[in-house]
Formats: structure tokens, C-alpha cells, sequence
């Protein structure tokens, strides 16, 4: 008896855990069979309402708006661009159930790849490729546009603690060949893969604790960045390019960048600010470009710098 019952208490969870798996899946394959202008005017509603009702996250996204671009101190422009924040995000559900009915075949009508020949010339090197990115507009379907590249893609993600959420959301990112690799005891698989010649993808636009990262200058102000990035570049030896999706016109247009240059001065801990930095700078750009549709509700600055900064001066 005593034996069968943490048994049958497995067997409990996982019944659960599959039936709010099949939950999501039918809910997220419902929006997806939603035609694309009413998915849009639905998550703009979405939006509109999560704007109004939740002031603690709009004012998060209004402050850290303010503070990157001081040049849009008009409250209304400061407002119109938080609101479109919040409809690009609800959009994101949408897109998935949608990308999840489409084949490989289907999805390339509406997806352009730009900068094939940067992340070739990297690739040349035969050392494989770090990607760096950032929570631009619907990352989901970088993964899925990653793979269209004809490159041996993997995704480096945190997993979640949700497992329904985190069945259905691996499988959808592999669904088109991209293999994830789960950030814990990741660094000897990512050394084989890239010894491998494969394309490791990661986002490197979220805060961290003090002692995973190191102080980078983001939009003029220290955030708190991993460092996992530059370790691997500087024992691998693998070239970093920056890539990035971003919605134009109903279509997705990912792009490559060039190669980030590395700093290589024998000093590790300099290189790696000095590396972590440049990919920063690089992701900062993108956002530049695209500044509504990155991920404004994340407090980047969270971590609050005690050392003296920038470390390093600026070029």
C-alpha cells in the first residue's frame, strides 16, 4: 500500500498535466484558426484593456520608454507607443496558434530572411555561429524562421516551471528541425555543437543577478548582463552575429547581421565585459529600429549596480 501511493500520486499529475497540455494546444490552436485580421483586432482590444487596467506594468513600460529615448517627453507620444507595446504582445498567442497550422512550405510566403550571406561568412570560419537576439516583436517565430536559414539550428532557452506550458511551447519551436538546449548544464553541449559547425541561438536581453553577469551600458543606463555568451565565444572561438525578427506589412522579416568584432586582449575578465558590451550595443540597435516592438515590460535595469561604472570607457 505504503509503496503504490507515491505511484498513484504520479499518476494523478501526470493525468493533470496532460489535460491542461491538451488545454493550451486546443486554446492556442483556436486563435491560430482565427483569420489574421480578426486575430489582430482582437489583440489590439486585448492590449487596449491590459493598457488601462494594469497600471503597475504601464508604468514600467512608460518609465523605461522615457528614460531610453529622453527626446520623446510628450506624455502622448510616450503613451501611443506604451499602448502599441502591449498590442504587439497579445498578438504573440495569435501568431503561435497561426504558425502552428502552417507547414515549412506555407510559412515561407510570409517570412523574408535578410544579411544569409552575414551568418555564411561566419559560418565559413568552421567554427559554428553564436546568434545573439533579443524580445523582439514575436521572438516564438524566430525559432521557426531560424530554420528556414538551411543552417543546423539550436535554440539555448530557460525552461519553465509550467510543464503543460513547457511541453506545448517545446514543441512547437522544434516543430521545423530547431533543437533546444535548456540553459542548466548546457556548456559542454554547446561546445560540441559548435565544434560541429552548428548555429547556437540565444536572447541576450534580460536582466540577471549580480553574480551571473557582468554592468554593460544599456540605452545610457548599467544592466546587469550574462555573461554566458562571451565565455563561450572566447573558449570556442565561434563567431557572434546579431539576429532579429520584426513584423512589416502582415509578413516577418528576419535578419542577419555581420559579425560582431571581438575584443581579444588575453585579459578574460576585460574581454568579456569588453564582448558583452559590444553584443549589447548590437542589441540596442536593433531595438532602435524597431523600438515598439520590443519587450518594454521587463525591468532590464533591475539589478542595481554597486561597483563604480561603466568599467570600461566607450569608444
Amino acid at each position: 500500500m505504503t509503496n503504490n501511493r507515491p505511484k498513484g500520486k504520479l499518476k494523478a499529475i501526470q493525468t493533470v498535466e496532460e489535460f491542461l497540455y491538451r488545454v493550451i494546444k486546443i486554446f492556442v490552436m483556436a486563435l491560430g484558426i482565427l483569420p489574421r485580421i480578426v486575430q489582430k483586432f482582437m489583440a489590439d482590444l486585448i492590449g487596449i484593456i491590459w493598457f488601462k487596467s494594469d497600471k503597475r506594468h504601464c508604468r514600467v513600460v512608460a518609465e523605461n520608454i522615457s528614460m531610453a529615448f529622453p527626446d520623446k517627453t510628450g506624455s502622448r507620444e510616450i503613451s501611443l507607443m506604451t499602448k502599441q507595446v502591449f498590442k504587439n504582445i497579445a498578438l504573440i498567442p495569435f501568431e503561435v496558434g497561426w504558425c502552428k497550422r502552417l507547414n515549412r512550405d506555407q510559412l515561407s510566403r510570409y517570412f523574408t530572411l535578410k544579411g544569409l550571406k552575414n551568418i555564411k561568412d561566419a559560418h565559413e570560419k568552421g567554427k559554428g555561429v553564436i546568434a545573439v537576439s533579443c524580445h523582439m516583436s514575436n521572438w516564438e517565430l524566430l525559432v521557426a524562421g531560424a530554420a528556414m536559414s538551411g543552417f543546423n539550428f539550436y535554440g539555448l532557452y530557460r525552461k519553465l516551471d509550467f510543464q503543460p506550458l513547457e511541453r506545448f511551447m517545446l514543441e512547437s519551436r522544434q516543430r521545423l528541425g530547431t533543437i533546444m538546449i535548456p540553459l542548466g548544464g548546457a556548456s559542454r553541449k554547446l561546445d560540441g555543437i559548435l565544434k560541429n559547425k552548428g548555429v547556437v541561438g540565444t536572447l541576450l536581453d534580460q536582466n540577471m543577478d549580480w553574480y551571473q553577469g557582468v554592468y554593460v551600458n544599456f540605452f545610457g543606463r548599467p544592466a546587469c548582463t550574462h555573461r554566458g555568451v562571451a565565455s563561450l565565444a572566447i573558449r570556442t572561438g565561434a563567431p557572434v552575429i546579431p539576429f532579429f525578427i520584426a513584423r512589416e506589412n502582415k509578413k516577418f522579416v528576419i535578419e542577419f547581421g555581420p559579425e560582431i568584432p571581438p575584443s581579444r586582449t588575453g585579459d578574460i575578465t576585460k574581454d568579456i565585459e569588453a564582448n558583452t558590451q559590444n553584443y549589447t550595443k548590437a542589441i540596442e540597435a536593433i531595438i532602435l529600429r524597431h523600438p515598439d516592438q520590443w519587450f518594454w515590460v521587463h525591468n532590464r535595469w533591475k539589478t542595481k549596480n554597486f561597483c563604480p561604472w561603466p568599467r570600461q570607457t566607450e569608444k
